[in-house]
């Protein structure tokens, strides 16, 4: 976690929410420890299935099979049933649970509704040019609402491009693994402003059909960020030297990791890729009565709405 011991409005809203913990939060995760139970049961029925009938299975396929490429099938086959059986109740768990926790976590930071698997919409992504090329788009953790006066949904996604190599089998590049963050700004614009990271010479080989490379007087932010723009006028004014500054300073609070953006039809659309899995309040295999991990979610929801505040989203003029 980032140490914010300094941040008083942090330290604030840290301790109305552990008031908000003991009273609203807690009893629902004590509720969901018996689900947990039953979910585990399941699991443990099928690895102990597994642990006998595989081995039996197996045996009977390389005894029994004629061809090499039959006994790799069924094989691979089997193995993928197991694992299949086996994510049963994880994912099944998980689906009914966090509906019944996330909501509750979301409002204590503005008026928020929650879909599990919900994703933003492909077109918009497409439309931002903030991701390579895709057709497969996974969605997690979806929340929607409204915090200090500004819309805002975020997404957790994977982009994907899915092939198939020569022998049939599918091959999965992964394009995108992180949070979409889309705001509705208090601001009038028109045009598609697309900061993308600098990637140096490469930047040569990369175009935006439509869109035109803009010159920006902050050598420290033209260090990091690449900006093309249908409006060479309105990406200057969108891209204040002060928003600059904060968006610098957001990019430092993720830790150098490679945030990119797109203003688009009076929107803005952050998206910020990261390993970690987000908004994890509950666990399958140990107790959902665990604080350090609550703190942790409270902290993953805090960073990000506290965007609005840090890029002063919710002002209606000047960025």
């Amino acid at each position: 976690m980032i140490d914010r011991q300094k941040d008083e409005e942090y330290l604030r809203l840290k301790a109305d929410f552990d008031v908000y913990y003991q009273e609203k939060l807690l009893p629902e995760l004590k509720k969901s420890e018996s689900s947990r139970y039953l979910y585990l049961l399941v699991f443990a029925a099928l690895v102990a299935m597994g642990i006998i009938f595989y081995p039996t299975i197996l045996h009977f396929i390389l005894v029994n099979g004629n061809e090499n490429d039959h006994i790799i099938g069924f094989v691979l086959g089997g193995s993928c049933l197991i694992i299949m059986l086996l994510c049963g109740p994880l994912f099944k768990y998980r689906k009914k649970v966090k509906p019944q926790i996330m909501p509750d976590f979301a409002e204590f930071f503005g008026s928020f509704s929650y879909f599990f698997g919900g994703k933003i919409d492909d077109n918009y992504l497409r439309q931002s040019d903030l991701f390579g090329k895709y057709n497969s788009n996974t969605g997690d953790d979806y929340f929607s609402g409204t915090y200090n006066d500004v819309r805002i949904t975020v997404a957790e996604e994977k982009l994907e491009q899915k092939n198939q190599d020569f022998n049939g089998f599918e091959v999965n590049k992964k394009v995108f693994r992180g949070i979409c963050i889309l705001f509705e700004m208090n601001k009038n614009f028109k045009g598609r402003t697309v900061v993308l990271q600098d990637r140096g010479l490469l930047n040569i080989l990369h175009k935006i059909t439509g869109l035109q490379n803009v010159k920006l007087e902050d050598i420290r932010f033209e260090k990091y960020f690449e900006v093309y723009s249908d409006d060479q006028i309105e990406a200057r004014y969108l891209l204040t030297a002060g928003f600059m500054e904060r968006m610098m300073k957001l990019r430092e609070l993720y830790e150098g990791e490679s945030i990119q953006f797109c203003f688009n039809r009076n929107t803005l659309l952050l998206a910020i890729p990261t390993k970690q899995d987000m908004f994890e309040a509950h666990s399958f295999f140990g107790s959902n009565i665990n604080k350090k991990r609550i703190d942790l979610v409270f902290e993953q929801f805090y960073t990000i709405f506290s965007i609005v505040k840090l890029l002063k989203l919710n002002q209606k003029t000047g960025m």
